[in-house]
């Protein structure tokens, strides 16, 4: 049997916390209908808060390091310039692709990003169809906005210039419209703009609908977002900085703007028919009360901070349950695997969503299918080699810049291209940890910190990494050098402010100076910046108090927060309540802890971790209702939490609803398969009152493995004291590098001519030994020869110059040419690799504070100072911290396979290390013979025995 047609509506940043008190007063009666017609809860949203990403999360059913798009702009490095978000830089099929290939034809209207229009079965309009020009009697569509091109012309006469709205279009929005000068208030026509952009999509849309056939249309409408951003600091109640004038003026626009797509709504649901599925979504929500922030953020993108994490869903129609009912635990991520179980396809088990089964009318299996990336045939994606012109970049560019989502480029192409890849690996790094991947998060933090010192957030993000990975010593590392390099940005800042008014006050008398607006942009980030934000320090701080098991301590710094800190006590309660639960297991501090708690969830009743806290607050407590009621609360704002089905498993259980108990518990151990805890209970149930003797030795096996696995990477007991000096650290952060893997991942079956040899490690740990010994064995060294030998390196370097610009070039296509030769390349550095290419890596290690002598005493052979440092650790520690990064970042590496060797143990034992590295390079005995002759241990001129 056919499918039946399906239409998909985005509301960007549609909050039920902004519906619900207008369709109570009445209003919105489309949207309430489709709602009595089927289903509807919250969609979970992902990090980072960025529409672009999100939703193309919604049509891949991927995350964004997944499916590649990762903000708002992008690098045309064919034009060496930069343009906004292109569907070209999406790795991921569409749910349109999957649909084209299974012969379904789709109109797909303004999906973001969605330029250039695809050459699907059906009709696409980009999302640069309602962007307008300066006269709107000289408004040609740019190249690329429609598919197929013969309807552009067309679909051109629907759409409706920000000139065009009348002043009875405002009224609704703002009643007292007429008596606003628009020349001294440029807000008018900022709303003029928003409705003409939002009416060109729907007239799009209606068209399609009604002109050309389909079985899948998706319409995709930005005002809600683009309304609040503009206008949620009017809504009610009146915010502190808002006047009284201001506020009776434009309080009724965000109101204005729902009744607005309700409107709109009623008309799609009227042409779709009661016989179509439909679903309507959005990809966040939008704060309208008082959890709106008072400021936004001193970084690209910071109106995202004015996002909410929960969106909203809504689907009506014959495939649904009927009636109005409530869904819970819903992400965005599901919307994909949903609809592709409504045209009865697989779903791929690489997309990160999952089937809303308890949305739909009938239970009906899930089919699974490896990937549909894999899948041949014709999908209607771009061929890889698609460019497309930037002459139309600068005015869709000016526009994310008036959004507040991306800074004005810089007027150097070079550095305007660098920073913005800054924002796509930063926004990537979000994702990864969004995505559990803590350890590749962290590894791109660092690299961006490394280079970029000055942005705290990037070290922000590193220390939330260490903290996930629960690694006290890392976390209090990256804590202390935030610190100190928030200290020395203040610093700067503050000199050049001081510099900036000097300049400013031996200017001519002629009034004060004319500022661009980057110029006052970029005025008000330095003043940001000279301002050391010290209540986040505190709060970091308590985070790091506790990873080291000194709870009191970090509760004493928290509880100073409370009254400092408004923007952030939500979150302060929550971590109070869980400092409570860690610092003893006495009732009084469940107590305590269900006292903070409680105080977080009055701020923000829809925040899931405070609901698991007080889960397990009550399960301390023994009041088992109370703790199921919370767990499964969780569980109905974030279904995937294996902590939060353990905390209702145990409850049910104790309650004494045993079949409910194994249902949860079960599902905790699929999410986590090492919860030994969950395994011990099930094994308790099976071997008691379920009578499954068998089923409860499984999950005794489970849990012995799972705890085995666990003591093997156990730190030291939370709670005890340790030694946190500068050698101690060092020792740690050392111990950790010798107990990596000597090898890391399979061999690889490529014909060696397409291998590239890696050799990395930090400048004088050994590198250019190792090059010496691959050319030894017959492997090409890829190098200019520019770096000649001398005293510090008598045989050579073995450098190629362009591997020092990797860093900063965005083409590293040149790797390509060597393959089949060995290149070196310094750990800083290898975390630009492509992850594309085919490498054995070749990992040098060496002790730290050698390595440390070794550059000083080469600095003063080649008549250069040596740097002074009043903190040899410090410098010591971000070798190692650099190290542990890259190893991380190269395990990860899909191609690539690699081996760790020490220059230590080279000195100490050479023939062992030589036998590692003729096995890995798959040599014969010659070559390892003529690798023997080469080697010399009088090349080891610095020893520090017994020094990390």
């Amino acid at each position: 049997m056919k499918a039946r047609r399906t239409l998909l509506i985005g509301w960007d940043a549609a909050d039920w916390k902004l519906i619900r008190p207008l369709m109570d007063s009445g209003g919105l009666p489309a949207l309430q209908t489709l709602m009595n017609r089927g289903v509807h809860g919250n969609l979970r949203t992902l990090r980072p808060i960025l529409s672009p990403t999100l939703w193309t999360s919604i049509a891949t059913g991927k995350r964004p390091y997944k499916h590649g798009i990762l903000g708002f702009s992008e690098p045309d490095l064919r034009h060496q310039s930069i343009r906004p978000v292109t569907n070209l830089s999406r790795r991921s099929k569409a749910i349109w692709n999957i649909l084209n290939q299974e012969g379904f034809r789709s109109n797909v209207i303004g999906w973001w990003p969605s330029h250039p229009a695809e050459p699907i079965n059906g009709v696409m309009v980009s999302n640069h169809y309602p962007d307008p020009s300066k006269d709107r009697n000289r408004w040609p569509l740019r190249q690329g906005t429609v598919h197929p091109p013969d309807l552009a012309e067309a679909l051109a006469a629907y759409r409706l210039h920000p000139q065009e709205v009348t002043g009875d279009t405002l009224l609704p929005f703002v009643p007292r419209a007429p008596g606003i000068d628009p020349d001294k208030d440029s807000r008018l026509g900022n709303l003029a703009k928003l409705i003409a952009e939002t009416s060109c999509i729907h007239n799009a849309a209606t068209a399609c609908m009604q002109l050309e056939d389909w079985d899948f249309m998706a319409v995709y409408y930005v005002g809600i977002d683009h309304f609040g951003h503009s206008f949620m600091r009017y809504h009610p109640p009146r915010q502190e900085g808002i006047s009284e004038d201001d506020f009776a003026l434009y309080s009724g626009v965000m109101a204005g703007a729902y009744h607005f797509m309700d409107m709109l709504l009623s008309t799609l649901l009227k042409i779709a028919g009661d016989d179509s599925n439909v679903l309507l979504v959005s990809d966040h929500g939008f704060h309208p009360d008082h959890l709106r922030p008072p400021d936004l953020p001193n970084a690209p993108a910071g109106p995202a901070a004015e996002h909410r994490e929960l969106g909203i869903f809504v689907a009506a129609g014959p495939d649904f349950k009927q009636g109005g009912g409530s869904i819970h635990s819903a992400s965005l991520l599901d919307v994909t695997p949903s609809l592709l179980h409504i045209y009865g396809l697989p779903v791929g088990a690489d997309m990160d969503g999952k089937v809303l089964l308890n949305a739909f009318s009938e239970e009906r299996p899930v089919k699974t299918i490896p990937s549909w990336e894999s899948v041949e045939g014709d999908s209607g994606c771009h061929p890889e080699d698609r460019q497309i012109d930037s002459r139309d970049a600068e005015e869709s560019i000016q526009q994310l810049v008036d959004l507040g989502y991306i800074d004005p480029p810089d007027a150097d192409r070079a550095l305007a291209i660098r920073e913005t890849i800054r924002e796509l690996d930063y926004n990537k790094a979000q994702s990864l940890m969004d995505g559990k991947e803590f350890s590749r998060a962290r590894a791109i933090a660092s690299q961006l910190w490394d280079e970029w010192p000055d942005e705290n957030r990037f070290g922000i993000l590193q220390l939330q990494c260490d903290y996930a990975l629960g690694d006290p010593v890392e976390l209090r590392c990256s804590y202390e050098l935030l610190c100190e390099r928030g200290r020395a940005a203040a610093a700067a800042a503050r000199q050049e402010l001081k510099l900036i008014a000097e300049a400013e006050a031996s200017q001519d008398a002629d009034g004060p100076m004319e500022l661009s607006r980057k110029e006052r942009l970029q005025r008000h980030r330095v003043m940001r910046r000279a301002h050391l934000d010290r209540d986040a320090l505190c709060f970091y701080e308590a985070r790091v108090l506790s990873a080291e098991g000194r709870y009191g301590e970090a509760k004493t710094v928290l509880c100073e927060l409370v009254d400092t800190w408004p923007a952030r006590q939500q979150s302060i309660y929550r971590e109070l309540g869980v400092l409570c639960l860690k610092e003893s297991e006495a009732e009084p501090a469940a107590t305590e802890a269900i006292q903070w708690l409680e105080k977080a969830r009055a701020v923000d009743p829809e925040d899931y971790l405070t609901e698991l806290h007080l889960a397990r607050a009550f399960a301390r407590k023994r009041y088992d209702m109370d703790a199921a009621a919370h767990a499964l609360a969780s569980l109905q704002l974030q279904f995937f939490s294996p902590v939060a089905h353990f905390e209702y498993g145990r409850a049910l259980v104790r309650i004494g609803h045993l079949k409910w108990g194994q249902e949860a518990l079960e599902e905790a151990a699929r999410q986590s398969p090492g919860m030994a805890e969950a395994h011990d209970l099930l094994a308790w149930l099976f071997d008691g009152k379920l009578a499954a003797p068998e089923r409860a030795r499984k999950h005794r096996e489970l849990a012995e493995a799972a705890r085995a696995g666990a003591s093997a990477h156990e730190a030291e007991p939370s709670g005890v004291a340790e030694d946190n000096s500068a050698d101690a650290r060092l020792n740690r952060l050392a111990q950790k590098i010798e107990a990596l893997p000597s090898r890391q991942g399979a061999p690889l079956a490529v014909p060696p001519g397409e291998m590239i040899t890696i050799v990395t490690g930090l400048p004088r740990s050994g590198t250019s030994l190792a090059m010496q010994l691959l050319s030894a064995a017959g492997i090409e060294a890829f190098t200019d020869g520019k770096r000649v030998a001398d005293p510090s390196n008598a045989k050579g370097y073995f450098e190629h110059e362009r591997v020092k610009r990797m860093a900063s070039e965005t083409d590293r296509s040149w790797l390509s040419d060597a393959r089949g030769q060995a290149i070196k390349i310094v750990v800083p550095l290898v975390k630009t690799l492509p992850s594309e290419l085919n490498y054995r890596i070749i990992f040098m290690d060496r002790a730290v504070k050698e390595i440390f002598e070794s550059q000083q005493r080469m600095l003063t052979a080649l008549g250069k100072t040596a740097p002074v440092t009043r903190d040899p650790d410090g410098v010591a520690t971000m070798f190692l911290r650099q190290s542990l990064d890259s190893w991380m970042f190269l395990r990860d590496l899909p191609k690539a396979t690699v081996l760790r060797l020490s220059y230590n143990h080279f000195q100490a034992d050479p023939a062992e290390q030589l036998d590692s590295l003729a096995d890995f390079l798959g040599v014969d005995s010659v070559a390892r013979s003529r690798m023997e002759q080469v080697f010399s241990s009088s090349l080891y001129h610095v020893r520090l025995t017994g020094k990390v």
